[in-house]
């Protein structure tokens, strides 16, 4: 291909020839000729060399967190002729960040001659991404002409979602049959003292409470608070008005991290997580059936990670679908929406209850997002306290129908949030 001083010098023959044309002046023809000789050398010196170019990428991880940083290193090695001068370039996602280094080199290499380059990148935002092709801009020792080729397919890299550490919250269900570790206010087996009661046959000696029988006159035995597993249900509103914001900040990303979070949490404690990612038109959901252990966190991972806001399918539709095949009985459920530009909601949410499932809403005000990114003018302030008015009686229309809804402020810590799901009383 052709550089611009190449067609700059294209340019000025064709200049001459015509101007010679023009005033029949032949003698302008003789300077033509230094210029399509330096052409020609250009040509002669170029499109014969031999370039072959071995590439070998390494990444320091192909999974990282976001905003965590990692080091790519590129082994390059000159298989062919000399190389006086060539520019490298990795392409690289427009999120992805270099903050070390840099993706761009101008390098000479002679024969087998092998060098290695290396920079660091970094991502703020979850997703797949593919670090590469390497292109290399090969030109001609007069800069006339380049070859552009690119030598590798590159890599992928996974930015996973940043999981927030929850120690304990007040968010429970129903108690299956399976042991575990979330208490049921039930006797049963398990750590924790639930009361006392008299003693009977076949009883442990070890759970009789001496100072109880002393004062009772009457053998009487601990029991404690049985521990067992709970089914929750995740389900993530990714319709295009859940990315209403900045790419970074807007309800669709603060539901992914979070329920990613509570995910950890209740996998940690041995119980059981499915998910539901619902937005598109057509109806198509995301559905993971509840699981337990690391495996099914990672299978919620992956399919989060690639989940982006597109579709108007209502949240009545997905009740309507799930609540009696895919969601298991009396299990939690988790909704994160801003609860905007759907209008069956209420009536979604007051199906779930009536099939006796626990209903908690986790949503991110788009109303205040928006109002965060914008100059503030007193129009502006006018607008949002009404707008926040009409959401704040929203909400409590859904408490009203049995739904524990919470107001959530995405830049407190997450457990701020959840502790206040201990306000609201579950109503059957």
């Amino acid at each position: 291909m052709r550089t611009i001083k190449c067609a700059g010098i294209v340019i000025c023959c064709i200049t001459l020839l015509l101007f010679s044309l023009f005033f029949v002046d032949w003698f302008v023809l003789i300077l033509i000729i230094p210029l399509l000789f330096f052409l020609f050398l250009g040509v002669i010196f170029f499109h014969g060399k031999g370039i072959k170019i071995q590439v070998k990428r390494e990444l320091t991880n192909l999974k990282i967190f976001e905003h965590d940083k990692i080091q790519v290193t590129l082994k390059i090695k000159n298989n062919g002729d000399n190389i006086s001068f060539f520019e490298m370039y990795d392409s690289l996602p427009s999120k992805l960040i270099v903050t070390k280094g840099s993706n761009f080199s101008v390098l000479g290499l002679k024969k087998d001659e092998e060098i290695e380059t290396k920079y660091e990148i970094t991502c703020p935002i979850r997703g797949h991404y593919n670090i590469g092709p390497l292109y290399f801009r090969i030109k001609d020792f007069f800069g006339l002409f380049y070859r552009e080729i690119i030598v590798d397919e590159g890599m992928d890299l996974t930015v996973i979602p940043q999981i927030e550490e929850i120690r304990d919250i007040a968010v429970k269900s129903k108690a299956n049959v399976y042991p575990g570790l979330m208490q049921t206010k039930h006797a049963g087996i398990g750590t924790e003292f639930f009361g006392i009661r008299d003693y009977a046959s076949g009883d442990s000696f070890k759970r009789v409470n001496w100072k109880s029988f002393a004062r009772f006159n009457r053998p009487v035995v601990n029991e404690y608070e049985l521990e067992s597993t709970t089914d929750v249900i995740l389900i993530i509103d990714a319709r295009t008005v859940q990315s209403m914001g900045t790419m970074k900040h807007n309800p669709l990303e603060y539901g992914i991290k979070s329920a990613v979070s509570i995910a950890s949490h209740f996998l940690k404690q041995r119980d059981r997580v499915g998910l539901i990612v619902y937005g598109k038109t057509e109806g198509k959901m995301k559905w993971l059936y509840p699981e337990s252990g690391k495996k099914q966190l990672y299978k919620i991972i992956e399919a989060l990670v690639e989940t982006q806001a597109d579709g108007e399918f209502p949240f009545n539709g997905v009740v309507y679908r799930s609540v009696t095949h895919m969601l298991p009985k009396k299990s939690l459920i988790i909704l994160f929406s801003s609860l905007e530009q759907d209008n069956t909601l209420v009536r979604g949410v007051e199906r779930l209850i009536a099939h006796g499932f626990n209903v908690i809403v986790l949503s991110p005000s788009s109303i205040d997002i928006d109002y965060n990114l914008h100059p503030v003018d007193d129009e502006y302030n006018l607008a949002h306290k009404i707008l926040s008015l009409e959401r704040k009686n929203y909400l409590a229309e859904l408490r009203n129908r049995g739904a524990r809804v919470v107001d959530w402020n995405p830049s407190m810590p997450l457990i701020v949030s959840l502790k206040e799901v201990e306000k609201y009383q579950i109503r059957r």
